[in-house]
Protein backbone atom coordinates (compact mmCIF):
# COMPACT_ATOMS: atom_id res chain seq x y z
CA UNK A 1 0.00 0.00 0.00
CA UNK A 2 2.84 2.39 0.84
CA UNK A 3 4.46 1.77 -2.54
CA UNK A 4 1.22 2.60 -4.36
CA UNK A 5 0.90 5.90 -2.46
CA UNK A 6 4.51 6.75 -3.25
CA UNK A 7 4.01 6.04 -6.96
CA UNK A 8 0.84 8.15 -6.96
CA UNK A 9 2.72 11.03 -5.35
CA UNK A 10 5.53 10.74 -7.93
CA UNK A 11 3.01 10.76 -10.78
CA UNK A 12 1.43 13.95 -9.42
CA UNK A 13 4.84 15.57 -9.10
CA UNK A 14 5.67 14.71 -12.70
CA UNK A 15 2.37 16.22 -13.85
CA UNK A 16 3.23 19.43 -11.95
CA UNK A 17 -0.01 19.19 -10.01
CA UNK A 18 0.26 20.02 -6.32
CA UNK A 19 0.09 16.98 -4.04
CA UNK A 20 -3.12 16.55 -2.08
CA UNK A 21 -1.31 16.20 1.25
CA UNK A 22 -0.48 19.93 1.35
CA UNK A 23 3.27 19.62 0.71
CA UNK A 24 4.82 21.99 -1.83
CA UNK A 25 6.64 21.15 -5.02
CA UNK A 26 10.18 22.50 -5.23
CA UNK A 27 10.14 25.28 -7.78
CA UNK A 28 13.08 27.38 -8.94
CA UNK A 29 13.42 30.82 -7.36
CA UNK A 30 14.09 32.41 -10.73
CA UNK A 31 13.09 31.20 -14.20
CA UNK A 32 15.34 28.63 -15.81
CA UNK A 33 16.96 30.25 -18.88
CA UNK A 34 16.54 28.76 -22.33
CA UNK A 35 19.64 27.45 -24.09
CA UNK A 36 19.46 30.18 -26.73
CA UNK A 37 19.50 32.85 -23.99
CA UNK A 38 22.58 31.34 -22.35
CA UNK A 39 24.37 31.15 -25.71
CA UNK A 40 23.41 34.76 -26.47
CA UNK A 41 24.87 35.92 -23.14
CA UNK A 42 28.10 34.02 -23.81
CA UNK A 43 28.68 35.52 -27.26
CA UNK A 44 29.97 38.81 -25.88
CA UNK A 45 32.69 36.89 -24.00
CA UNK A 46 33.95 34.97 -27.05
CA UNK A 47 36.76 36.42 -29.10
CA UNK A 48 40.31 36.06 -30.33
CA UNK A 49 43.12 35.23 -27.91
CA UNK A 50 44.85 38.54 -28.68
CA UNK A 51 41.79 40.40 -27.36
CA UNK A 52 42.00 38.79 -23.90
CA UNK A 53 42.94 41.00 -20.97
CA UNK A 54 46.06 39.39 -19.56
CA UNK A 55 46.65 42.22 -17.06
CA UNK A 56 43.60 41.54 -14.90
CA UNK A 57 44.30 38.72 -12.47
CA UNK A 58 41.42 36.81 -10.93
CA UNK A 59 40.94 34.12 -8.34
CA UNK A 60 38.07 31.85 -7.36
CA UNK A 61 35.51 32.78 -4.72
CA UNK A 62 33.28 29.95 -3.48
CA UNK A 63 29.84 30.80 -2.10
CA UNK A 64 29.58 28.76 1.11
CA UNK A 65 25.78 29.01 1.14
CA UNK A 66 25.43 27.45 -2.32
CA UNK A 67 28.21 24.85 -2.03
CA UNK A 68 26.95 21.26 -1.79
CA UNK A 69 30.38 20.00 -0.71
CA UNK A 70 30.76 17.60 -3.65
CA UNK A 71 34.55 18.06 -3.77
CA UNK A 72 34.78 18.39 -7.56
CA UNK A 73 36.56 21.76 -7.33
CA UNK A 74 39.04 20.32 -4.83
CA UNK A 75 39.78 17.22 -6.91
CA UNK A 76 40.19 19.18 -10.14
CA UNK A 77 42.46 21.79 -8.58
CA UNK A 78 44.62 19.13 -6.93
CA UNK A 79 44.81 16.86 -9.98
CA UNK A 80 45.09 19.36 -12.83
CA UNK A 81 45.52 22.76 -11.22
CA UNK A 82 47.69 24.42 -8.62
CA UNK A 83 46.53 22.71 -5.40
CA UNK A 84 44.96 26.01 -4.30
CA UNK A 85 41.76 24.58 -2.78
CA UNK A 86 41.73 22.95 0.63
CA UNK A 87 38.92 21.87 2.94
CA UNK A 88 38.30 23.65 6.23
CA UNK A 89 38.61 20.98 8.95
CA UNK A 90 35.69 22.40 10.96
CA UNK A 91 33.13 23.34 8.30
CA UNK A 92 34.24 20.82 5.64
CA UNK A 93 33.81 23.52 2.99
CA UNK A 94 36.36 24.28 0.26
CA UNK A 95 38.67 27.24 0.89
CA UNK A 96 40.63 28.96 -1.90
CA UNK A 97 44.25 29.74 -0.99
CA UNK A 98 46.41 32.62 -2.28
CA UNK A 99 48.13 30.20 -4.66
CA UNK A 100 45.02 30.29 -6.91
CA UNK A 101 46.04 31.34 -10.43
CA UNK A 102 42.53 31.98 -11.73
CA UNK A 103 42.66 29.10 -14.23
CA UNK A 104 38.86 28.53 -13.82
CA UNK A 105 39.14 24.73 -13.68
CA UNK A 106 37.10 24.68 -10.48
CA UNK A 107 34.45 26.91 -12.05
CA UNK A 108 34.13 24.62 -15.05
CA UNK A 109 33.50 21.45 -13.00
CA UNK A 110 31.20 22.91 -10.33
CA UNK A 111 27.68 21.45 -10.72
CA UNK A 112 26.06 24.48 -9.02
CA UNK A 113 25.71 27.49 -11.32
CA UNK A 114 27.13 30.71 -9.80
CA UNK A 115 28.53 28.89 -6.75
CA UNK A 116 32.07 29.77 -7.85
CA UNK A 117 32.81 33.22 -9.19
CA UNK A 118 36.06 34.63 -10.49
CA UNK A 119 36.84 37.90 -8.74
CA UNK A 120 39.67 40.38 -9.24
CA UNK A 121 42.69 39.63 -7.04
CA UNK A 122 43.48 42.13 -4.32
CA UNK A 123 47.20 41.30 -4.48
CA UNK A 124 49.15 40.40 -7.63
CA UNK A 125 49.79 36.72 -8.25
CA UNK A 126 53.48 35.83 -8.08
CA UNK A 127 54.19 32.33 -9.38
CA UNK A 128 56.24 30.03 -7.18
CA UNK A 129 58.55 28.19 -9.51
CA UNK A 130 60.62 26.10 -7.13
CA UNK A 131 64.01 27.15 -5.84
CA UNK A 132 65.40 30.57 -6.81
CA UNK A 133 68.08 30.51 -9.46
CA UNK A 134 71.64 30.69 -8.18
CA UNK A 135 73.55 33.76 -9.26
CA UNK A 136 76.56 32.77 -11.29
CA UNK A 137 79.67 34.90 -10.74
CA UNK A 138 80.98 36.61 -13.85
CA UNK A 139 84.53 35.54 -14.69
Amino acid sequence: MAIAKHKEKLTKLQDNTPPSDGSRINTPKKPVPAVKDVIARALKHIGAYQELNNQEQVQALIDEEMCINCGKCYMTCNDSGYQAITFDPETHLPVVQDSCTGCTLCLSVCPIIDCIQMITRTTPYVPKRGLPQAIMPVC
